[in-house]
């Protein structure tokens, strides 16, 4: 990344926030008329009413469950797999909770929504001034802005209306490469902390830290590198010491999700699986996004992303192969943030943007109705 730093002005963030503000809009108008599909395909009224079943649980339904509960009663109100989930989000929710009558619920829904919305923000100026040196500071004001919409319309961007972790794990992502590309390493810190403290998939941070630390010019100081490096891990022991304050156990987390998440496989075969499970009716609705990650890291090598972006993006996408369920590839993928600049990028035709909207919005309706009907994971 260039070391000359373009800092927001008042009038490209404004722009961003109206552009950000008509995705993220648009974005849930599409996800509510997902909900009035999904109601007009169940069959049976006795189905829609089953507590097991996703659809009466509405927003609540999958992760979200886990989340509420963690949030009302810590991690004793949960079965044992719910120690897969860090704590942070849910303490939010918890310490916000009075500012909305007490419920939980409703502020972990406002805290992730409204982070998203924020995240697309960050996103938007992350292109633009990352960009503005490779392409023209027009053509990447113009990425930035596209950016800002294509990100919340993304069908696995459904996880950015219900409450999960993904619309903080956004504006924590975008914030750190952000701020590495402004050498503002202790800011860049604080964005990693954020990130390892939500999620395990937040110490894929420290690829790019590392990548921008050896390629610093001039080289930075050895306090504030050590303390953006050593930030993800830090948040991410934070949050693994007080799940085992409960369960007693450090390894809790990953002992969880190995279950769901199967064994180890090989990134690349398991990615061909899924290619020739198309063919068999099986992974049906997660060749999408495997291929469209896939071509986006080609789009991002042929369009100069910083190399620190692209082995982000790489890394990401192969730690999301590297099991035998692969259900999250879609939000893993849109989490690598250079990803959803890509598709900025590529969409540089009135036709293509056109495309991507309309298959995004489709996709979102869809995408929703399939995950209240317990078809697919969100």
């Amino acid at each position: 990344m260039s070391v000359g730093v373009r800092r927001a002005a008042p009038v490209d963030l404004r722009r961003s926030l109206l552009v950000g503000l008509v995705g993220w809009v648009w974005a849930r108008v599409c996800v509510a008329l997902g909900f009035w599909v999904a109601h007009l395909l169940t069959p049976d009224p006795q189905l829609s009413a089953r507590p097991d079943f996703p659809l009466p649980q509405a927003l609540l339904s999958w992760d979200s469950h886990f989340y509420d509960l963690i949030a009302r009663g810590g991690y004793d109100a949960v079965a044992a797999d719910g120690a897969r989930f860090f704590p942070l989000y849910p303490l939010l929710g918890r310490w916000l909770s009075p500012l909305f009558g007490g419920r939980d619920d409703i502020a972990l829904v406002v805290v992730g929504n409204l982070a998203a919305l924020a995240g697309a923000v960050v996103l938007a100026q992350l292109a633009r001034e990352v960009l503005a040196d490779r392409c023209g500071r027009d053509e990447a004001d113009a990425v930035g802005l596209r950016s800002a919409w294509m990100v919340a319309i993304v069908p696995a961007a459904i996880v950015f209306v219900w409450p999960y972790t993904e619309g903080l794990a956004l504006l924590a992502t975008a914030g750190t490469l952000l701020a590495l590309h402004r050498r503002s390493w202790w800011a860049a810190a604080g964005f990693a902390l954020l990130a390892g403290a939500l999620r395990p998939t937040g110490l894929l941070l420290c690829v790019p830290i590392l990548i921008e630390l050896v390629t610093a010019r001039p080289r930075p100081k050895v306090i504030p590198a050590l303390g953006a490096l050593a930030a993800a891990p830090l948040g991410l022991l934070a949050s693994v010491a007080w799940i085992a304050r409960t369960t007693g156990d450090w390894l809790s987390p990953w002992e969880q999700q190995r279950p769901i998440r199967g064994d180890f496989r090989n990134p690349f075969v398991r990615a061909a699986e899924s290619a020739w499970g198309l063919l068999h009716g099986t992974d049906t609705e997660l060749v999408p996004f495997v291929v469209l990650w896939c071509v986006l890291v080609v789009v991002a090598v042929r369009r100069r992303q910083p190399w620190s972006w692209v082995a982000f993006s790489v890394v990401t996408l192969l730690v999301a192969l590297a099991a035998q369920t692969i259900d999250s590839i879609g939000r893993y993928g849109l989490l690598a943030v250079p990803l959803v600049v890509a598709l900025a990028q590529w969409s540089d035709r009135r036709w293509k943007e056109v495309l991507v909207a309309c298959a995004g919005s489709a996709g979102l309706v869809i995408w929703t109705a399939q995950a209240l009907q317990g078809r697919i994971v969100p």
